[in-house]
C-alpha cells in the first residue's frame, strides 16, 4: 500500500458515514489489516473489470469506520464512475483532490476523471430524457403516460358511501333519560340508513385527476442509465 495522507474528516458520501484522520504531511501510517485487505481485494476486482464487486469491497472498507488511505478515495471514485454512479464518483474524487492535492500519486488521473464527470453532467443537464442523476424516464405504467387517471375513491374505498359519523352505522341514536333508561331515536343525519354519500367522490365511487404515481408528469424514473438519444 502506498504512503498517503490519512483522511480525518467525518464524511457522509454515497449514503455512508466514515471518519478518518488528516495529517499535514505525507507519513507512514499503520493501517488496520482488515482495511488493507478489503482495499486490495477491491483493486483486484478493478483489474479484472468486475467493478460491481469492487464497489462492494470499498463499501465494506467504509463500513469498518477505521482509518482509510487517501488513495482509496480515488479508486472508489473510479469504480463509481464505471458503474454510472456519477454524483458519488464526483464526491470522492473531489475529496481525494482536496486532501492529496497535486502531491497525490493519482493527481493527473483524478483531474482526468473530473473532466469526464463534468462532460457527463453537461449531457445530463441538457437532456430531457433523464433526471438529474442520469436515469432514463419511461412512461408511467399507472396512467399509460397520460398524466391523468381515474381511480377508486380512497375515502370510501370505491363504495360511494361512508359510515354515518353520528350514529356510527347503526341508524339509530341512543340517549339516556333522567332515570338512566335508554331511549332510541332515528338518526337525523343519515335518515336512519347508517351510511352517507361519500363527501369526496359524491357517490361516484371514483376520482379523476392527476395520476397519483407520476403526479401528472406522465413519466417516471427507471433504473436504466440514459444514453441521451431518442
Amino acid at each position: 500500500m502506498k504512503k498517503g495522507l490519512v483522511l480525518v474528516i467525518g464524511l457522509f458520501l454515497a449514503g455512508l458515514q466514515f471518519t478518518v484522520a488528516q495529517s499535514s504531511a505525507p507519513q507512514v501510517f499503520n493501517y488496520d489489516p482488515e482495511v488493507l485487505d478489503l482495499i486490495e481485494q477491491a483493486k483486484e476486482y478493478m483489474a479484472s473489470e468486475d467493478y460491481e464487486a469492487a464497489n462492494a469491497m470499498f463499501r465494506k472498507a467504509l463500513a469498518t469506520k477505521k482509518t482509510l488511505p487517501t488513495e482509496m478515495s480515488y479508486f472508489f471514485a473510479e469504480t463509481l464512475f464505471v458503474i454510472n454512479q456519477f454524483q458519488n464518483s464526483k464526491n470522492f474524487v473531489d475529496k481525494y483532490l482536496e486532501l492529496a492535492g497535486k502531491a497525490g500519486d493519482y493527481y493527473d488521473e483524478a483531474i482526468a476523471l473530473q473532466q469526464l464527470l463534468n462532460e457527463r453532467f453537461d449531457q445530463i443537464r441538457t437532456c430531457n430524457l433523464c433526471n438529474l442523476s442520469g436515469y432514463r424516464y419511461v412512461p408511467c405504467d399507472n396512467c399509460g403516460g397520460l398524466g391523468k387517471s381515474t381511480e377508486a375513491c380512497y375515502q370510501c374505498k370505491g363504495h360511494g358511501l361512508t359510515t354515518c359519523n353520528k350514529c356510527f352505522g347503526k341508524g339509530v341514536l341512543i340517549t339516556l333519560n333522567a332515570l338512566g333508561q335508554k331511549i332510541y331515536g332515528s338518526c337525523d343525519l343519515c335518515d336512519s340508513k347508517g351510511y352517507l354519500e361519500c363527501s369526496l367522490c359524491h357517490g361516484e365511487k371514483t376520482l379523476s385527476g392527476a395520476c397519483t404515481v407520476c403526479l401528472g408528469a406522465g413519466k417516471k424514473v427507471s433504473s436504466q442509465i440514459c444514453n441521451h438519444q431518442e
